[in-house]
């Protein structure tokens, strides 16, 4: 960066207001319905609107293309994101969050979420050259060939989408000051498994007052209002299936989870949650420094072990 005028605020701002803002943005408003509605599967009949704004956003390839060849990487970027600005607008004219709350609109809102996802594509195709691992994990997630200029050309049309993972990190100060310092004299001391010390020594006869058990996911669910719960429904093998709310909203999709095996502190006092009560709780592994280094991970036994079997 000494060779360049770098500007932290320039650079914070074109990745979280105009990458994830504008462009990642427009795939995590649509790919939900069409994944919890539809199957994951896009529609082949799309209305005058949406035909015209992907029309659009074809004919802006060849300018896009020459740009590029000229290297006029700054002007190609800001013609991307005037395209972006376009798929905004006609997000928020059509609102899926409202078509989804009403009856007899699943074909405009298939259609509308279905634009999004196709206008998604051709942008991340004119983005590849510059965000090509990006390109990789969309490519991934709409499970597509390579995409390339050409296959601008096409739309996807009735095909069938993966699940949408989060393709992009927003960045702050403290990123870009660890990135550009030069790193700390290394320090001798023994290190924190998962960023934090072990937790001070107990005996057997602590350990087991925690019942940990095997249980099955019968069933995930948004939680409507909250922005970190799934709804949880458990088969522990007790005859009957327990609710559980867990704090993973951000980590999986609904039908990641249905059918898989997990394990349960069952002995867990139930508690009263504004969403309802909830009988237990499901363990998942997450690092000390959640900024740093995201992610939380269910714990998921090995095949053959049933629901109601005891971790000792």
């Amino acid at each position: 960066v000494e060779d360049i005028d770098f500007n932290k605020d320039d650079f914070m701002a074109r990745v979280n207001s105009d990458l994830i803002g504008k462009f990642v943005n427009i795939a995590s408003r649509a790919a939900g319905f069409i994944a919890k509605r539809f199957e994951g599967k896009l529609t082949a009949s799309l209305g005058d609107d949406g035909k015209q704004l992907l029309a659009t956003l074809q004919a802006g390839r060849a300018g896009i293309v020459e740009q590029y060849e000229a290297r006029e990487l700054g002007k190609v970027l800001r013609e991307i994101m005037l395209l972006a600005d376009r798929v905004n607008e006609y997000v928020d004219a059509n609102k899926p969050w409202e078509l989804a709350k009403q009856e007899g609109m699943d074909a405009r809102l298939q259609e509308v979420c279905t634009v999004c996802i196709e206008a998604f594509r051709l942008l991340s195709i004119y983005l590849k050259p510059v965000l090509p691992a990006v390109a990789a994990n969309v490519e991934a997630f709409l499970k597509v060939e390579p995409l390339t200029f050409a296959s601008a050309e096409q739309l996807l049309g009735a095909h069938t989408i993966g699940a949408y993972q989060h393709l992009m990190q927003r960045v702050d100060v403290k990123m870009l000051d660890a990135l550009f310092e030069p790193p700390p004299a290394p320090v001798v001391e023994a290190p924190k498994p998962g960023g934090e010390d072990i937790a001070p020594t107990i005996t057997i006869d602590d350990f087991v007052k925690v019942d940990l058990r095997i249980a099955k996911i019968v069933n995930a669910e948004q939680v409507e209002g909250s922005t970190k719960l799934l709804r949880l429904t458990l088969d522990v093998g007790e005859g009957r299936h327990r609710n559980v709310f867990s704090g993973i909203k951000e980590a999986y999709q609904p039908e990641q989870l249905i059918g898989k095996l997990t394990v349960l502190v069952a002995n867990l006092a139930p508690r009263k949650m504004k969403f309802g009560v909830s009988e237990g709780m499901v363990l998942a592994a997450s690092h000390a420094d959640e900024k740093a280094n995201p992610g939380v991970y269910v714990l998921e036994p090995f095949p053959g072990a049933e629901p109601g079997m005891r971790i000792r």
